[in-house]
């Protein structure tokens, strides 16, 4: 976990129960148990108890807004454009993004919760398959470049962390 995200509690530690739809018919075995553990990630955050600074929802908001920017930008275009030609209000598309950053910081506790309470630690199986789905083909090279740099390295770590829980957690949810 890093040192600026608080630790969080679930309201429960019972397994996720998720509903795996028709259209899982179409899908390969990864793409199952992606899927799978994006509806556990999904159904633990909303257990996510207490109260959060609103800081850490606006620091995450901030980091998706300049995701889109930079995506823009290598798109030739901003992103204020592309809103427009999406007809898409500045207020509208500030409520998705702050929607999306709680989620996403949520689901990140719920999982650090999940690791903690389940004392949780990433295999180096989990972190290869973490790299090879960030950078496949270049697993070693990613890996050589996170350790060369202690906040990569850190963030690195919390993302196999919360990778190694939601497999866990997406292992035993009871699936309808």
């Amino acid at each position: 976990m890093t040192e600026s995200m608080p630790t969080a509690q679930l309201s429960s530690y019972e397994p996720a129960q998720i509903h795996l739809g028709a259209e899982v018919q179409k899908m390969s075995a990864p793409e199952l148990e992606g899927y799978k553990r994006a509806l556990t990630a999904i159904e633990l955050a909303k257990r996510v108890t207490g109260v959060m600074d609103p800081a850490i929802y606006e620091q995450a908001a901030m980091g998706i807004r300049s995701q889109a920017e930079a995506q823009a930008k290598a798109a030739g275009t901003t992103l204020m454009q592309t809103m427009r030609e999406n007809n898409i209000p500045s207020a509208q598309y500030d409520r998705m993004v702050s929607m999306q950053a709680m989620d996403m910081v949520n689901q990140g506790l719920a999982l650090d919760a999940w690791a903690m309470h389940f004392q949780i630690e990433p295999t180096e199986e989990d972190v290869m398959e973490l790299l090879s789905q960030m950078a496949p083909g270049g697993e070693r090279d990613l890996l050589e470049r996170a350790s060369q740099d202690p906040a990569q390295l850190q963030a690195l770590g919390t993302a196999a962390l919360r990778y190694s829980a939601n497999k866990h957690a997406a292992s035993v949810a009871v699936v309808d």
